[in-house]
């Protein structure tokens, strides 16, 4: 599965093989990894978590899960 990661302003496009999903960056309550290379995206209450390997993530390219993590909470940062 392949994955990209757009800033849209207000939201956070992840477009991927199968479709796309946008978050809402005020829903995002913690970013987090899992077994060293799963980003972990949470959004409040029960099942409502997203998961993704950070290494198929294509864009943008990090070469680290640490690193992509620290690139999306950058994007709500802002």
């Amino acid at each position: 599965m392949a994955y990209q990661i757009v800033d849209n302003g207000s939201s956070i496009f992840v477009f991927a093989d199968h479709g796309e999903l946008l978050i809402m960056k005020r829903s995002i309550q913690r970013i987090s990894i899992v077994r060293d290379n799963i980003i972990e995206i949470n959004t409040g209450g029960p099942l409502q978590n997203i998961f993704f390997r950070y290494e198929e993530v294509f864009a943008p390219q990090m070469p680290s899960a640490i690193e992509l993590r620290d690139y999306i909470n950058g994007l709500i940062a802002e």
